[in-house]
C-alpha cells in the first residue's frame, strides 16, 4: 500500500537539488561539482555498504554509476547550466519513455497504461523544450537528451543488480564510488583540480554537502529500494513528478521564472503520473 512513497520521496528531493546545483555552478565547474557530490555520497555510504556486505551484483552497480552518474549527471549539469533547472529537469525525463521500452529487456512486463503515461511525459517535454517565444533551447536540450539516454541504461543496470540479489544500500555505494573514481580521473586529466574555487567557507560547503548527500544518498537509496519493490518502469513514472515540482520550487524560491508554456508541459507530466497510479 505504501510502496509508491519510496519513489515519491526521491521525486521531491530531486525537485530541489537541480535548482541549487545551478547556483553551485556559479562557483564550481560542472565536473568538479559532480566529483564533489559523488565523493561525499560514497563516503557516507561506505560503512553501511560494508555492514550489508557485497555480492557479485555490485558489478552492475559499478557499471550503473559510471553510465548514469559520471556521464548522465555530468550532462544533466551541463543542461542545467545552459537553460536552468526548471527546463532541464523535465527534458531529461524523456528517459521515462525509454525505460518503458527497455524494461522488458531486464525481465519486466510493462502495462500498456505505462506506455501511455510515458508518451504524455514526452509530449510535456516537447512543450517544455520550446522557449517562451517558441525558440528551441537547442544546446541545453541536446545535453539533457544525452543525459536521458545515459540514465536509461543506468537505471536498467540497477534493475539487473537488484534482481541479482544486490542490497540497495550497497548498490547505491557502488554507483557513487564508481562515479567518483571516473570523475576524479577526468578532473585530474583536464587540470580542473587547479581551478578549485577559493574562499568556500564551512557554511557554504556544508550546504553543498547537505544537498549532495540528500540527493545521492537518501534519494538514491529510496529510489533503488523502490525499484526492488515495484520495478524500474513504475518507479521512474512515479519520480516523474519531480520536474513540475522543480518548476514550482524554482519560482517560489526566486531562482527561476518558468513561463505558462513551461507549466503546461509540467502539468502533462503530472497527469501521466496520475494515470500510472490510478489505472
Amino acid at each position: 500500500m505504501f510502496e509508491p512513497v519510496y519513489a515519491l520521496i526521491p521525486a521531491v528531493i530531486w525537485a530541489f537539488s537541480p535548482i541549487y546545483y545551478r547556483v553551485f555552478m556559479k562557483r564550481f565547474d560542472y565536473l568538479t561539482l559532480n566529483l564533489l557530490r559523488t565523493s561525499l555520497a560514497a563516503a557516507v555510504l561506505a560503512l553501511p555498504a560494508v555492514y550489508f556486505g557485497f555480492s557479485p551484483a555490485i558489478l552492475y552497480g559499478l557499471a550503473s554509476g559510471v553510465v548514469s552518474l559520471t556521464v548522465g549527471d555530468s550532462l544533466f549539469l551541463l543542461g542545467i547550466r545552459e537553460m536552468g533547472a526548471s527546463i532541464a529537469a523535465p527534458v531529461v525525463y524523456t528517459y521515462v519513455l525509454l525505460i518503458q521500452l527497455t524494461a522488458p529487456m531486464v525481465g519486466e512486463a510493462v502495462p500498456l497504461v505505462n506506455l501511455v503515461a510515458a508518451v504524455m511525459v514526452v509530449a510535456g517535454v516537447y512543450i517544455l523544450s520550446r522557449g517562451g517565444g517558441g525558440t528551441p533551447r537547442a544546446k541545453g536540450i541536446v545535453f539533457a537528451l544525452a543525459a536521458s539516454l545515459a540514465w536509461t541504461l543506468g537505471q536498467d543496470l540497477i534493475s539487473v543488480a537488484t534482481s541479482a540479489g544486490g542490497n540497495f544500500v550497497t548498490i547505491a555505494f557502488a554507483r557513487n564510488i564508481a562515479a567518483a573514481a571516473g570523475l576524479g580521473v577526468a578532473v585530474l586529466a583536464s587540470g580542473r583540480l587547479r581551478k578549485w574555487p577559493s574562499g568556500v567557507g564551512v557554511k557554504e560547503f556544508g550546504f553543498i554537502a547537505f544537498i549532495a548527500i540528500t540527493d545521492l544518498v537518501l534519494g538514491s537509496v529510496l529510489f533503488i529500494y523502490s525499484i526492488s519493490l515495484v520495478g524500474v518502469a513504475l518507479t521512474v513514472i512515479l519520480t516523474s513528478l519531480s520536474p513540475l515540482l522543480t518548476q514550482l520550487f524554482s519560482r517560489a524560491l526566486g531562482k527561476e521564472a518558468p513561463t505558462r508554456k513551461d507549466y503546461a508541459g509540467g502539468v502533462l507530466i503530472v497527469a501521466a503520473l496520475v494515470i500510472a497510479l490510478s489505472l
